[in-house]
């Protein structure tokens, strides 16, 4: 768990690229893959398994931007299942309720339900009370978020105010037991990564959350090739 002074240097040096390249609108937090549950196949990485949160505020109503930016040699990781944290415990306040799924993906259909057991991590994330789970549709490899450039969007209703991004929906966690850290999750399946269709997982550990700084020149140079 990253210290709280560091997470917050990590967060103003990620804003300050993005604010100088005016054709990204809102912060963009990446998570790597972190565990696995069975061996690497040689010469593959679970950094190359990357998921990008997108989370902008208006109306009163919070869209959440969940795309698959998973790096070659990866080229076959697909998002199963996505956790999102709810409400603080610490607190008892809620930052996000009532989830509407706004999109079906042509290989994305996602249902919304209680939060169970994310696979790698279920002694890590430990307050399944509060949070949901974004499932893909059986088989998850047809109809999980891949990396071909489409998105899964998510509204929810939101204590957050108007303007506001990813980073302070993680600052809503900052401090006790409920951290940033705690907050999001998701469960991948890769014929690269791991042979035999594996598990994957991540949460915005230390080393993911070091992709804020480095992941988002890569979401910048992606969207720029894309024009």
């Amino acid at each position: 768990m990253l210290a709280r002074d560091s997470v917050r240097t990590l967060f103003a040096c990620s804003a300050l690229v993005l604010f100088c390249i005016p054709s990204i609108a809102n912060a963009t937090l990446v998570i790597s893959a972190t565990h696995a549950d069975d061996p690497l196949s040689p010469g593959s990485s679970l950094d190359d398994v990357r998921m990008a949160v997108d989370l902008s505020v208006i109306g009163g109503t919070a869209t959440m931007t969940f795309t698959n930016v998973s790096v070659p040699p990866e080229f076959s990781a697909v998002f199963e299942t996505i956790v999102v944290d709810l409400k603080d415990d610490d607190t008892d306040q809620a930052v996000l309720w009532n989830p509407n799924v706004r999109n079906d993906l042509s290989d994305g259909l996602y249902s919304v339900g209680p939060y169970n057991v994310l696979p790698g991590y279920g002694s890590y994330i430990t307050d399944g009370a509060s949070m949901i789970e974004l499932n893909a549709f059986s088989p998850a490899l047809s109809n999980g978020i891949t990396p071909s450039g489409n998105k899964l969007v998510v509204q929810f209703a939101t204590s957050l105010g108007d303007g506001s991004d990813i980073f302070d929906y993680l600052a809503f966690f900052d401090g006790g037991a409920d951290t940033e850290a705690y907050s999001l999750g998701f469960h991948a399946i890769s014929t690269d990564t791991i042979v035999n269709d594996g598990s994957l997982s991540g949460v915005p550990e230390p080393s993911s959350l070091a992709l804020l700084v480095f992941g988002v020149p890569i979401l910048i140079r992606r969207t720029l090739l894309s024009r």
